[in-house]
């Protein structure tokens, strides 16, 4: 009887670790599709900052006089503190992706909830504050929300991923017309420091596809948005 109920128990655990982090998820989709059908793009690039990459598409962003959503890695933003100052001193949304890119549903509870909450001291106070929280691979529980919550961060999700971590890639003009037809919504995209072979055509798929999208935007006269509207 005794081991039925310790049981019980431990199922009942897992599944409010679990189910709190699923229900928050199915939330943030939910806010995310509300972008969908309306003239609404929110663009939005995770993992880094790099002094490379995010530094090209801050180029473009500005050449194209548009603002984005940078969810950033905690150790990469302490790393690179010069860009991260640039994306909020061009009028860029500062978003928080953990400490160290940790998946909420593969770590001990502990780990979890480090790479949750610790957020680093540049996007803490100031201009560089980070205001909008999109947990790594999208995966959430318990712990993952409560952090949110105590850093008063809203949950962002995405409701188109661009395609640059996949194997091939897609074509620009796919995920583009698939946006269009679409009528908007939240793009994910990716903006760390790629190593190795075929790390600088996945750049450049990520320039190529932000400059077709902005231009998209503008044919269609679509609003864009940060990722905190989503």
């Amino acid at each position: 009887m005794l081991y039925a109920l310790i049981s019980i128990i431990i199922l009942v655990l897992v599944a409010l670790y679990f189910g709190v982090g699923l229900a928050a998820r199915s939330l943030a989709d939910r806010r995310a599709r509300s972008l969908l059908g309306n003239g609404r793009l929110a663009i939005t690039f995770d993992d880094g900052p790099s002094p490379g990459l995010t530094n090209q598409i801050l180029d473009l962003l500005r050449e194209f006089e548009a603002r984005a959503t940078f969810f950033l890695i905690g150790e990469t933003a302490e790393a690179n503190p010069s860009v991260v100052q640039r994306i909020a001193t061009e009028g860029h949304t500062v978003g928080w992706h953990s400490r160290a890119h940790l998946n909420q549903w593969k770590v001990n509870p502990v780990r979890a909830w480090r790479d949750s909450i610790r957020l680093p001291g540049i996007l803490k106070a100031g201009p560089t504050s980070a205001t909008v929280y999109r947990p790594p691979y999208g995966k959430m529980n318990l712990l993952t929300v409560l952090a949110a919550r105590l850093l008063k961060l809203p949950i962002s999700t995405w409701t188109r991923p661009s395609g640059d971590t996949y194997t091939p890639l897609p074509s620009t003009a796919s995920v583009v017309t698939a946006i269009d037809e679409a009528g908007g919504g939240v793009v994910l995209m990716h903006d760390m420091t790629r190593s190795g072979p075929g790390g600088e055509e996945r750049d450049r798929f990520v320039l190529d596809l932000t400059r077709a999208l902005l231009q998209l935007s503008r044919d269609r006269g679509w609003k864009l948005v940060s990722a905190i509207d989503a």
